[in-house]
């Protein structure tokens, strides 16, 4: 059985719960549904609607995703930097940070996603949790620019309106 098929997401058999990884549980492009006046979205819309979708529809962004916070705050130096998302995943027992942008992937903004990652795998995982892992949700990505990301724990996916 095969768990990657973006399109609909398959509940997962007790016996390869073990064998999965992140790429099996996001889908890709996650559907963002909003009114048809809408021209353009910025990422607090974004952000608004994935937490409001949390209540209603919570498979949408994937499977075994619980919120431990949304606009996260982390303190470095007498510095306020804010996770857009934080996810604990029950079946892969690892925190996942995931950073929005209402904009084609950037090479830049995996830093920015790498430095949180870094953050909650020193200040925040606990010793029985799984490498921390990051999710860029991006509005078009760029299968060939992203082949040259070098961190395995960084996955980029995207969104779609409908």
């Amino acid at each position: 059985m095969s768990f990657k098929d973006k399109e609909n997401i398959k509940l997962i058999e007790n016996n390869n719960k073990n064998n999965l990884t992140i790429e099996d549980m996001i889908k890709d492009p996650i559907l963002i549904k909003v009114d048809s006046n809408i021209n353009r979205l910025d990422e607090k819309a974004i952000h608004k609607y994935i937490i409001n979708m949390l209540e209603n529809r919570f498979l949408e962004l994937g499977t075994g995703f619980t919120l431990a916070g949304h606009e996260y705050k982390i303190m470095i130096n007498n510095h306020t930097y804010k996770i857009d998302l934080l996810f604990f995943n029950y079946l892969l027992n690892a925190f996942i940070v995931v950073e929005l942008k209402t904009r084609e992937y950037n090479p830049k903004d995996i830093g920015q996603l790498e430095f949180y990652v870094n953050y909650v795998d020193k200040n925040i995982k606990l010793a029985n949790h799984q490498k921390t892992i990051g999710l860029l949700i991006v509005k078009k990505k760029d299968k060939y620019v992203i082949e040259y990301v070098t961190n395995e724990d960084i996955y980029v996916t995207t969104y779609k309106l409908v």
